[in-house]
């Protein structure tokens, strides 16, 4: 005679591993689907409306879209983001690992090496643009300051789209170079030692280490710093919007910015929505794109 399902130990058991997991990570799908699902959805259906975010909306179709694409100040602000981006990444992720290398090496008083490099990733970004602005400004800034003792001239780094641009990019590395260097530190720490043991019996130098070893080993480590790196620079807002508020004449503004203004300056929360779908469809396309080459690869 066969024992009930619902009373067999073995059912009860198999039960308990299939929905335990589920029933542990409910809190936390309940929180993402609140707080990231339902404001996506929300954003695509008000990017077909014309709403001031406060009135009745208005169902207009794909206008906004046809509207931003128009729009000139879209269209620089989408450009300098690609720029950005374009800068931003292969920078973050050069000087994040040249500072991990140095950092993996024994000498004395690396841990307070690490932790200043550490240090301004805990800094808020308001700070940061703060910090910046004082340094670089145009008359009583420190490095001007310091360029005119070593008998060079002032740089008028906020007037100047192209020194603003600059700006923007360096306080970027600045603030972001620690968290960068943290991971690739954990995942050069994860290669086996007998890899570069071997190779230094075999008579490869440290390039011929670092081209044939360390690099393919940090492959996926890679993929994660480039995808985090693009999409962190797609939305970056916080220092550009402190330092130089998109200026000189939009030469800073990106994406985030753009949509930010069209939506609590202009009250076109409907456009604005447009903005943030079309940022979100750029970085899902790349993000599947580079997934799919490291998948061949």
């Amino acid at each position: 005679m066969s024992v009930p399902l619902e009373k067999h130990p073995r059912t009860k058991l198999r039960y308990r591993k299939d929905v335990m997991p589920y029933i542990f990570i409910l809190p936390n799908m309940i929180l993402f689907l609140v707080f990231v699902i339902i404001p996506i959805m929300a954003t695509f259906y008000y990017s077909l409306t014309k709403w001031n975010g406060i009135g009745a909306k208005v169902f207009i179709g794909f206008d906004n879209y046809s509207r931003i694409f128009r729009n000139s100040t879209f269209r620089t602000s989408l450009f300098n983001t690609f720029i950005f981006t374009s800068l931003v990444v292969p920078l973050e992720m050069a000087f994040g690992l040249l500072v991990a290398i140095v950092l993996d090496k024994r000498f004395l008083g690396r841990g307070l090496v690490r932790a200043l490099v550490y240090l301004p990733c805990m800094i808020s970004t308001v700070i940061t643009g703060l910090a910046f602005l004082w340094l670089f400004d145009t008359n009583l800034g420190f490095i001007n300051s310091l360029l005119l003792s070593l008998g060079g001239e002032k740089i008028n780094w906020f007037t100047d789209r192209r020194n603003a641009f600059v700006l923007i990019v360096l306080s970027t590395l600045w603030h972001t170079l620690g968290t960068k260097m943290v991971i690739y530190l954990g995942a050069l720490q994860g290669i086996d030692r007998e890899l570069y043991e071997a190779s230094t019996v075999d008579g490869a130098n440290s390039f011929q280490r670092f081209l044939y070893i360390t690099i393919p080993s940090l492959r996926g480590t890679n993929l994660f710093v480039m995808i985090t790196s693009v999409i962190s620079s797609f939305k970056s807002f916080d220092l550009i919007y402190t330092i130089t508020g998109g200026g000189p004449r939009n030469g800073t503004a990106t994406l985030a910015l753009y949509i930010y203004n069209t939506a609590f300056t202009n009250n076109n929360f409907g456009r604005a929505s447009a903005g943030g779908v079309v940022l979100f469809l750029f970085l899902l396309v790349f993000t599947l794109i580079r997934f799919r080459i490291d998948r061949r690869k």
